[in-house]
């Protein structure tokens, strides 16, 4: 780092941001129980950002290319390298913004809980969790994958900035397998910022009790309106319209027109107001800004905007850095009770997506579930789930269970009122 920043000086560039990333891994890959590879690694990236400030017609811009030096590089790489991002930026033609204010700061330790383990004894604790998984001849796991990552990151920039911190994660996948009454298989995740051993074994297990029920559902449900529930990962999905439509990103160019105080969730809410939390996973963001935690939406109504320093700067407020992880306040009602009564319950998607510029959330399923009345559950599969957040946001109903992972804490599921399901 020191040599880039010798090279930056001598070439008298006075706008840049050097970010370098060191990283301790261990990766295991199992074949059904038994270990086929296990990987450590140790790497080192050094990204540099340079920016470029010129006039034309009057209008200032700012330009800026970010680039990738390997370690080991000479010096008449580096420089070569640099001059041609130099000369790149020269070609981007973005109207001028600022770059964050000067953030000093001593390195922030990992907040994960097992940050005081090596990354070996941490995979080992996630693998002694995946081996010990309830199975049968018919039902499986069949091939898991577990990473543990320890970074170190240093960020400097030309304003002066000099901060670092230190962070662990843990993620992974797995593909459960039933093969009997007919053969099949589901592929999962997983993504946690602490050791939550149990919550993975329930993740493992419901993996496995789920795939189960899609070998034998043979039908797919009937067509028309369901109250839908969503849970996990895919509720987060329908969550990411609000964390959409509030970033600067969107706002800047008038893709959204929301501004703070507004009523997102629409008037006359009939079913549970949202409250929603945008939570910091690392303590500073890519451009050096210190993170926090910032309420989203209350009761419905906005009150941040968020974003990196660009269009931020555009619209004359705080830069915030970008967000990934959402918490939600929770619910009102148990998940069993709102699965009662007919409910349809989209356990499992081939892919399922939110469109935040119209609100459209759609999916094929693999798995659904129907619990009638007196308790019957009726496992089914096929179809697909249509519906838009805009028109349904009014009824949304939120269970008081509650998970959580990397980037989601709140209730498990919601049901969402009224959606059309293509079926049989």
């Amino acid at each position: 780092m020191n040599q880039i920043l010798q090279i930056l000086e001598k070439e008298g560039l006075s706008a840049w941001r050097l970010t370098q990333q060191q990283t301790d891994s261990a990766e295991l890959y199992f074949i059904k129980k038994k270990l086929d590879l296990p990987r450590y690694t140790k790497i080192t990236e050094t990204r540099l950002e340079i920016f470029r400030d010129f006039e034309e017609d009057g209008q200032k811009f700012r330009g800026s290319t970010e680039i990738f030096i390997e370690p080991g590089s000479s010096a008449e790489e580096i420089e070569k390298k640099i001059r041609a991002a130099y000369y790149a930026a020269s070609f981007v033609k973005n109207p001028f913004y600022e770059q964050p204010e000067k953030t000093v700061s001593e390195k922030v330790p990992s907040a994960a809980d097992y940050s005081g383990q090596s990354v070996t004894a941490a995979a080992e604790a996630v693998a002694d969790v995946l081996l010990s998984v309830r199975e049968d001849d018919t039902a499986f796991i069949n091939s898991a994958e577990i990473f543990i990552r320890r970074s170190t990151v240093r960020i400097l920039d030309s304003n002066g900035t000099d901060v670092s911190y230190d962070h662990d994660s843990i993620w992974g996948e797995f593909v459960a397998q039933c093969i009997s009454p007919s053969d099949v298989e589901q592929y999962r995740q997983f993504s946690y910022g602490n050791l939550d051993t149990e919550a993975l074994r329930e993740r493992l297990e419901s993996g496995i009790r789920d795939v189960r029920l899609r070998a034998g559902a043979k039908n797919a449900p009937k067509a028309g309106k369901y109250n839908v529930i969503l849970t996990g990962e895919n509720l987060r999905e329908v969550l990411t319209y609000y964390m959409a439509r509030s970033s600067s990103a969107m706002i800047y160019p008038k893709y959204s027109t929301w501004k703070t105080g507004d009523a997102v969730q629409g008037e006359n809410v009939e079913g549970e107001k949202i409250n929603l939390t945008l939570a910091s996973e690392y303590p500073f963001s890519a451009e050096g800004i210190a993170m926090k935690d910032r309420e989203l939406i209350r009761d419905g109504k906005l009150c941040a905007i968020h974003g990196n320093s660009r269009f931020a700067y555009y619209l004359g407020i705080e830069p915030t850095g970008s967000y990934e992880k959402l918490i939600l306040d929770a619910g009102s009602i148990s998940y069993e009770d709102m699965k009662r009564g007919g409910a349809l319950e989209a356990v499992s998607f081939s892919d399922f997506q939110m469109d935040p510029m119209d609100g459209h959330f759609a999916g094929e399923m693999r798995l659904a579930l129907q619990t009638a009345a007196d308790g019957t559950v009726t496992a089914l599969t096929g179809g697909s789930v249509n519906g838009n957040i805009i028109t349904a946001q009014k009824k949304l109903v939120f269970s008081k269970e509650r998970y959580s992972d990397s980037t989601y804490e709140g209730p498990l599921a919601v049901m969402i009122a009224d959606v059309t399901v293509a079926g049989e």
